[in-house]
This record gives C-alpha cells, structure tokens and sequence, in this order.
C-alpha cells in the first residue's frame, strides 16, 4: 500500500522523533500546526508563490481538498520546483481556513496527530481520541452503505494514514479492557469490527469481553485451534499471558508446546519464558519457576532483536523443564 504524501512525511516525523540521528531536511519533519498562519504565508512567498489569506480563502471556497487546491496553485506557478514543500504548506492552511471541508487526507492527518499524542502520553483525556474514531466510524459506514466493500474502505483510508489504524484499533480497545471501560470497548468492537481483516485479534478482545465463562471457554479453544491452521506468534504469546493471569490453565501448555517452536527473535524467547515463569509461580511450583528465571537470568544482556538459534543450549534447557508430565 503506497502512502499518500502528507501521510509520508506525518511518518517521517515520527520515525525522527523515535531518533533523531535520521537525516531530514528540517521542513520534512516539522510540525506546521506550530507555526503561524503569517509564517506560513511568508514561506509561501520565499517559494515563489505569493498569497494572502484573502487570496487563499477565495480559492479555498471553490474545491474541497487541500491536495485540490495545491494542483490549482501549482498549475499557475510552474516554475515552482519545491512541490511536497508547497503541498505541507498549503494543507495547514487548508486545514486551518476550512474547518468543516474535512477530506480523507486532512481525517487521517487529525487520526496521525491524536494518535501521536496518544502514544507520547501527551492527552489529559481520550475525549479527542474519541471524537476523531467516531468521524472515522461514520466515514467508514457513509462508504459501506455506498456499495464499498468494508476491508477496500479501510485499506483505502490506511493509505491516508502513518500509522496502522487496524493496530491502533486493537490496541485501543486492548486499553479500554484493561482499564475496565468494557461498555465503549464493545461499543468500539461493534462499530469497527466491520473493517478490521484480522478475525483472530477480533476475537481474543471477544473472549476478554465475554461474561460467560463457559462460553469464553469454548471461544478461547476455537481460536487456538485455528491458529494452528494459521500462526500469529504474538497474539498467542498475548493468550499465553491472559490464561495465565485468568487462571486458565487447561490450554496453556498445548500453547505454549506449540508456539515455542514459532519464535524467531530473542524478545520473543524472553518473553515466553516471563509468562511461562509467571504460570508455574501461580501453580506454586517453585522449582520450575525458580529454572526459568536462571535461564532468564543468563540472557539479560541478549540483544532483543537477535535471531534465535534452535540449537541454543537455553532454549533447549527450557523446552526439557516441560517433558517431564509431572510438570505440566
């Protein structure tokens, strides 16, 4: 999927605040939502494309996208050579000036921004994160009830997007169940369950919802069975951990047994053996628990991205802890 250009550069921003040793011209990775409407104008004018905010208002009025009114501004002025520049530009005052002509790019571009914040802690309350999912829901719906097939409309919008909203969704409504915000995490799940391709994800938040037990059982085994068929190594090292804090012990090490041979990277390995360690501790099976930490102990300076080696004398350590039934 081929990202559009304001998401590009929203992306590019992001990759330099995670580090700052990316090399970017500074207009690549600026916030223009910090910097004046005069500024932004006199930039325009050093650009060789000189505006006031009357002049753009009148144009303004007669499209309704901000890539629209970048086209109109550039098809009179080709000499300009400085296009995404011009473009950055051209979308904060689009988005300033005409509020209520909100366009694929400029939703997703508040969608980036939120989530941001979001993600950086920077938010007194979820009430923008909120308002902005609930734009997203009725956009997503108005193109459904066109005859847009829901998954095409949601791979649409991603190209809109620097992040991966079908990610953010999960670990959104992940948050409002471990918060005990049950009720908008349904609501959140009824809403967009139309739109998110991976059913496994949707249906391990179901079972964390689900009131009956006995129900949420038979889910709980329906979904491991299926991926089986189908692997996810993190979504089942994320059921691995939520048996383990629910006490659901039956299933657990089938799991386990299964996914230990899937993992590939050393955070991977540490992790499992975190949950594992964590399951024999709640069992009061100190001995096995007490081996694994050893193991855990060793591999503390591990590099986290490492690849594993199957042969590795740890893992083959660990996986022998389970062949005594005893154990298990």
């Amino acid at each position: 999927m081929q990202l559009q250009t304001k998401a590009l550069y929203n992306l590019l921003r992001i990759n330099y605040l995670e580090d700052d040793n990316l090399e970017y011209e500074p207009w690549q990775v600026e916030d223009f939502r910090l910097v004046t409407s005069e500024e932004i104008f006199e930039r325009l004018k050093q650009l060789s494309l000189p505006l006031d905010s009357s002049q753009f208002l009148s144009i303004s009025e007669k499209v309704d996208t901000p890539e629209e009114m970048t086209e109109i501004l550039l098809k009179n002025h080709r000499e300009v050579d400085d296009h995404d520049q011009i473009y950055l530009l051209i979308f904060e005052l689009f988005r300033r000036f005409s509020p209520y002509k909100v366009s694929l790019s400029i939703l997703c571009d508040e969608l980036d921004y939120r989530i941001s914040q979001y993600d950086q802690g920077e938010l007194s309350s979820d009430e923008s994160i909120q308002d902005v999912l609930a734009h997203l829901q009725k956009v997503l719906y108005e193109n459904v009830d066109s005859g847009v097939k829901p998954l095409d409309v949601m791979c649409t919008l991603g190209g809109y997007c620097a992040h991966d909203l079908e990610s953010f969704l999960y670990d959104y409504i992940t948050e409002q169940i471990e918060g005990c915000y049950h009720s908008y995490a349904r609501e959140l799940l009824e809403d967009f369950h139309l739109y998110i391709s991976n059913v496994k994800r949707l249906d391990f938040l179901k079972i964390r919802l689900c009131q009956d037990v006995g129900e949420a059982n038979r889910m709980l085994e329906m979904l491991i069975k299926g991926l089986k068929e189908a692997p996810q190594v993190g979504l089942q090292l994320e059921i691995l951990r939520f048996m383990v804090q629910v006490s659901y012990h039956p299933l657990f090490m089938e799991l386990l047994l299964y996914t230990f041979p899937k993992l590939q990277l050393e955070e991977d390995f540490q992790e499992i053996m975190e949950i594992t360690s964590d399951y024999y501790r709640r069992l009061d099976l100190e001995e096995i628990e007490k081996s694994i930490q050893k193991i855990m102990q060793r591999r503390t300076r591990q590099n986290l991205t490492d690849e594993l080696n199957p042969e590795d004398p740890d893992m083959r350590e660990f996986i022998c802890l389970f062949s005594n039934k005893n154990s298990l």
